[in-house]
């Protein structure tokens, strides 16, 4: 004869109750939206509607019988079975598993129980049972590919199985029935107040008169002299930009017209810090004991956020593409930009030619054709800087003079440092060593840290607009590359994201640049880092190896390969 429990318990201390009012437990634990059961010895004592549901049973008909028959193999009854004694040492445990409806099927279900009495290690204990087959479809979609046979074999036999326990179990299950419904009202309290989902129960005029524990710590009100204040307070729920009301305002307009109806709705809370929470709402209407409706909440916060992070890869990949095509457009407009520039060269050597010797007397003709010339080179090495950066290179490193790849990147973004009226200084010393480098990559550093600099300064007038690039050995066998502006600098505590991907303070950014400048500048021995220069500008500074030290560095390292081959 199952265990009797005090047929009048008082009312938990921390379940908020209406006052000289008889709770139904029953009835709100059936209208949740997960299965709950309450279980003795691994026996099903009872199951709420959404339990005998999940597994295709009808209301009741899971009363009564052993646990065993929702596992699909033996295997992992026994493994659950033997947690048991660390599940009475923990008082709760959490588990996912494959489990087996009525008829065969195969679903996968969240499950967390809790012991009543923590100290009995018999004690009945309550289980809180969540469908995730959808979650578990996408991940499983291969392994179930394989296991689609088995299960299907499995399954006629375990139709066979149950058929006949279900037979041996019936007796059973009619004579504990009433001892189930001596111990209900314990149970039913019980099952309310360790429920992870947050519940609210209002009354027939829709004043809030049950909140269970789950619930009172969503909203930050675990003291019962906090509650009303905060479930009255008209700042909590945010409707949109400039729209907020109270949770007992929100409640009360979503309050499910007729029992037929369920209303699902979306709820965005702000906690005391300022945090927000996103939750799902569900409202069930009730048709006795003068009560109103049951909501229930479900945490979706970190849904919401891979939903949202998934979003912006996609928007960042879709940027990507864009930029990939402009670089291809770029390529073909440098090759395209090569052909006239050249002819504009031979027709102004042949000028030269032609005039001959009427050039000594026209200085100022000279002089034009000395600037069309000059202005010539400069666009055609522009062109050229532009195909070697937008071209595909082996990673091969080679010597580097770095003050020349400086210089040739400065010539490279001309246009956009005309354009933003921005000044750059270059301070370099004359016996700087060359660095083992690929020329490219670096350059990509350089390209990449100098629009960072233009962008930053983009608010600054432009007499402010000032870059400055310093070379320097630093330590031993390292040469130091720091990039300087006077823009607003960057907040102390965005030093550690800004080289994460996807991380970016620029709308219109992908989050990727300082990410690939630290690829890059690591893949070269190097560091890069950005100095602390809030309020007065950022400085970026990033090493690289020179040439001779760099060389026994590689030496090392093929020393070492050779020593650790056999």
């Amino acid at each position: 004869m199952p265990h009797r429990l005090p047929t009048e318990p008082t009312v938990p201390s921390n379940v908020a109750s209406l006052p000289g009012h008889d709770f139904p437990y029953e009835l709100v634990l059936n209208n949740t939206i997960v299965g709950v059961s309450y279980m003795r010895e691994r026996t099903f004592v009872w199951a709420n509607a959404r339990m005998n549901e999940i597994f295709g049973y009808v209301d009741g008909e899971l009363t009564g019988r052993p646990v065993r028959m929702l596992y699909s193999t033996e295997e992992d009854y026994a493994e659950v079975g033997r947690r048991y004694a660390r599940f009475a040492r923990d008082n709760s445990y959490t588990h996912e598993r494959s489990m087996v409806k009525k008829n065969g099927e195969t679903l996968w279900c969240l499950i967390s129980g809790r012991m009543i009495d923590p100290a009995d290690p018999k004690s009945p204990s309550v289980w809180v049972v969540q469908d995730i087959s959808a979650r578990k479809q996408a991940e499983n979609q291969l392994k179930r590919a394989n296991q689609r046979l088995e299960h299907a074999v499995e399954s006629r036999t375990q139709n066979l199985r149950r058929s006949n326990d279900a037979l041996r179990l019936e007796m059973v299950r009619r004579r504990t029935m009433q001892a189930a419904s001596v111990e209900s009202r314990e149970k039913y309290r019980a099952l309310f107040r360790h429920l992870p989902l947050g519940i609210l129960v209002t009354s027939a005029d829709g004043e809030i008169v049950e909140i269970n524990r789950a619930m009172q710590r969503f909203v930050g009100a675990t003291a019962h002299a906090m509650l009303a204040t905060t479930l009255a307070d008209a700042q909590r729920v945010v409707l949109g930009a400039d729209r907020t009301c109270s949770l007992r305002s929100f409640i009360h307009d979503r309050t499910p017209p007729d029992g037929k109806r369920v209303e699902r709705n979306h709820m965005i809370w702000r906690g005391r810090s300022g945090k927000m929470t996103q939750f799902e709402m569900v409202a069930s209407r009730l048709s006795s004991h003068g009560l109103g409706a049951v909501f229930t909440f479900e945490d979706v916060t970190e849904q919401h956020r891979a939903r949202e992070r998934e979003h912006e890869q996609q928007v960042v990949l879709a940027h990507a593409m864009r930029l990939s095509l402009m670089g291809q457009f770029a390529s073909a407009l440098a090759h395209e930009l090569g052909q006239p520039l050249n002819a504009c060269e031979s027709y102004l050597a042949g000028i030269r030619l032609r005039l001959g010797n009427e050039l000594a007397d026209r200085p100022d003709v000279q002089s034009a054709l000395a600037q069309i010339s000059l202005h010539l080179e400069q666009a055609g090495q522009i062109v050229r800087n532009v195909r070697r950066f937008v071209a595909r290179h082996e990673p091969e490193f080679e010597a580097v003079d770095a003050g020349d790849l400086v210089i040739q990147t400065l010539d490279l973004l001309r246009v956009q440092l005309n354009a933003s009226g921005c000044s750059v200084a270059v301070e370099a010393p004359d016996d700087l060593p060359m660095v083992q480098a690929h020329r490219v990559e670096i350059q990509q550093v350089l390209v990449n840290l100098l629009l960072n600099a233009l962008d930053a300064m983009a608010a600054e007038p432009p007499a402010r607009r000032h870059v400055a690039v310093r070379l320097q050995r630093e330590g031993k066998g390292m040469l130091c590359i720091q990039v300087s502006d006077n823009g607003p600098g960057v907040a102390p505590e965005l030093m550690e994201r800004i080289f994460t991907p996807y991380f970016t303070t620029r709308k219109d950014g992908l989050g990727m640049g300082l990410m690939m400048c630290r690829t890059i500048v690591e893949s070269h021995r190097g560091a890069i880092r950005c100095v602390d220069t809030f309020g007065a500008g950022a400085t970026f500074r990033f090493t690289l190896p020179v040439v001779r030290e760099a060389m026994k560095e590689s030496m090392k390292e093929t020393v070492k390969d050779s020593s650790a081959t056999p």
